[in-house]
């Protein structure tokens, strides 16, 4: 005789995998976001670095412009920073940093040599990152 699951069974089954499902989607969804941090972070460290390696070159001078003048000398591309609720950017915001930190996503450069902060680049979000540093301060 061939014994079949019942309805009941397969409903309880079904709700079991429902309930784990259920539970493993958000950490996976954490983990991407702490990925894709971890990828802006390592992204405004190469900008740092390109912006350092600008500095020395040019004789204690900080790019002026939106950065487009680190390519390719000194970086190949400007990288994207990936910010939850933004969509992947590499877009510059250039000024002061009232004019820089528009709030947008992608990047942020001081390129006002009047602001104390010339020459320092950052996320362009008001938002924390996942450990309730703001993003404007890395």
């Amino acid at each position: 005789m061939k014994k079949t699951f019942s309805a009941v069974e397969v409903v309880v089954a079904s709700l079991v995998f429902i309930v784990l499902l259920g539970l493993t989607i958000p950490k996976f969804t954490a983990l991407i976001h702490k990925a894709h941090e971890g990828s802006t972070k390592h992204n405004l460290v190469r900008l740092r670095t390109a912006i350092a390696a600008y500095y020395g070159e040019h004789q204690g001078v900080y790019p002026t412009d939106d950065l487009s003048s680190l390519m390719p000398a000194y970086i190949e591309a400007i990288p994207q920073a990936q910010v939850p609720g933004f969509a992947p950017s590499s877009h510059v915001s250039a000024g002061n940093y009232e004019q820089a930190m528009t709030g947008e996503g992608g990047w942020a450069y001081i390129n006002d040599p009047e602001d104390p902060r010339f020459g320092d680049v950052f996320v362009n979000t008001q938002k924390e990152d996942s450990y309730g540093k703001a993003w404007n301060t890395h």
